[in-house]
């Protein structure tokens, strides 16, 4: 009886080996992550044009050459939201609504999905969410986060405890409305937010 893979590795036919699916979903997600980095170079060219024919006078180029890097753009954010997608689901299969995996995203990206979570768990009278952030060991991104995160523990009036359950997550409670935030373990970190920082 020929052997049977696990539900979570594949066969890559091609190469004749076997990949888990955590492999595969990093091959999409740089695969998109390259396409929207491509795009983004494209937009930034067509932008500079659309600038120097403005400077030129030439009207009518330069909004042809501004509607082209809008194009781009588009795209630029599409590729980005599927590896987004694909990263997000990978990190986060199995894992308990009370944990979020924020690997591989950036800032921004990371985010947006916190919130939509915090939100989630404040509707559902969930008592506690599980950010995992890194260590931040490979890129600045935990740095970059900081600012992000403090706001957001700001708008919802949340408790946040650094390093809990284990090194490289944040431990957030519900349910002590008006208690101040404690974020002193932040000040270790940059304060400079961008949107093109991964967490890693």
């Amino acid at each position: 009886m020929g052997q049977t893979l696990s539900s979570n590795e594949s066969v890559n036919k091609t190469m004749g080996q076997t990949q888990s699916s955590s492999e595969l979903a990093e091959e999409e997600y740089q695969k998109y992550r390259k396409l929207a980095h491509d795009e983004a170079q494209h937009r930034n060219d067509y932008f500079a044009q659309s600038q120097e024919a403005f400077k030129n006078n030439e009207k009518r180029k330069a909004k042809e050459l501004s509607i082209k890097g809008k194009e781009h753009a588009k795209k630029m954010e599409i590729y980005n939201s599927m590896a987004v997608e694909v990263i997000f689901s990978e990190n986060n299969k199995g894992r308990p609504i009370t944990e979020i995996d924020l690997h591989g995203l950036y800032v921004k990206e990371a985010m947006d999905k916190t919130e939509s979570r915090i939100q989630y768990c404040k509707a559902n009278k969930i008592d506690h969410l599980v950010i995992i952030v890194g260590r931040g060991k490979h890129s600045s991104g935990l740095a970059k986060l900081k600012p992000a995160i403090i706001n957001l523990m700001k708008k919802y009036q949340l408790r946040c405890t650094p390093d809990k359950p284990t090194v490289g997550c944040l431990y957030v409670e519900f349910g002590f409305p008006g208690e101040p935030i404690n974020i002193g373990w932040f000040d270790t970190f940059v304060s400079d937010v961008t949107n093109y920082c991964i967490i890693c």
